[in-house]
């Protein structure tokens, strides 16, 4: 245990130097204010006009209203896509860096357990994780009040922000195996590049109907919150978040290190 707080320490005082988490957490601030924007737009027709295209985005967006309940499912649908993109940044940072910066070496060299090197990184992502949602959520309930939003009950306030809160836990699930492919590419280009592909994966899985299979479309699909989701979609994000990490542990137990 505490071989595990020393090398927490040092994970997080890397991050935190790095100032990552407060790049991160800016991007995750920019969700909101999007919504927010646009439900403003497209409340002022005068304005909307005046901004064209982006006037017509943003009528489009709030087409199924201008109360708590759509911006709930905007900002939940928000939340699946954009806190995804900025754990993948996070997760491809946290491990990317040892190689990019040589101090894999020298990591793997100290008298410590490789597990516990990795369990303190993936608690440090989980953190992160935790961080961006509680950023996107509370700065999210701000805009809407600021917008002066109709419709808003103690009951939707739960219910949106329990959505949001389990949207935010599939998706750190489903970015665990992103670790893997920053290990074994060492480095950010592979896990960055796999990310594209999986966005593009789970659209088409959406599509053609194989959504709910897909661990990477079921975020998504519980942010739309069309039909409910069968359990199955649930262990297979589970199993997924599972995979990635025994993938990662087993890469840094058996890989080469030549470097």
């Amino acid at each position: 245990m505490a071989e595990l707080g020393g090398l927490l320490w040092v994970e997080f005082r890397k991050a935190f130097r790095s100032r990552m988490p407060l790049w991160t957490s800016l991007g995750a601030l920019f969700l909101p204010l999007a919504i927010a924007f646009l439900l403003f737009v497209a409340r002022n027709p005068e304005i909307s006009h005046k901004l064209g295209l982006v006037g017509a985005k943003a009528n489009l967006v709030a087409y199924s209203g201008a109360d708590w309940a759509a911006y709930f499912g905007l900002f939940t649908q928000m939340v699946s896509a954009g806190v995804f993109l900025l754990l993948v940044i996070s997760i491809s940072w946290v491990f990317g860096r040892e190689f990019t910066d040589g101090t894999a070496k020298d990591l793997l060299a100290v008298p410590v357990q490789r597990i516990s090197i990795l369990l303190a990184k993936f608690i440090l992502i989980a953190a992160w994780a935790a961080l961006l949602t509680m950023v996107i959520l509370v700065s999210g309930f701000l805009m809407g009040v600021l917008l002066h939003l109709p419709g808003g009950s103690v009951a939707l306030f739960l219910g949106g922000s329990g959505r949001v809160l389990l949207t935010a836990c599939l998706v750190t699930l489903v970015v665990l195996p992103f670790a893997f492919f920053a290990s074994a590419g060492r480095g950010y280009l592979l896990p960055l590049g796999m990310a594209v592909l999986a966005l593009l994966m789970a659209n088409l899985a959406v599509v053609i109907g194989w959504g709910e299979l897909f661990p990477w479309s079921i975020p998504l699909l519980l942010a739309q919150a069309k039909t409910p989701l069968p359990p199955a979609s649930a262990w297979i994000v589970i199993l997924t978040g599972v995979a990635g990490m025994f993938a990662t542990w087993l890469w840094w137990m058996k890989a080469d290190q030549p470097r």
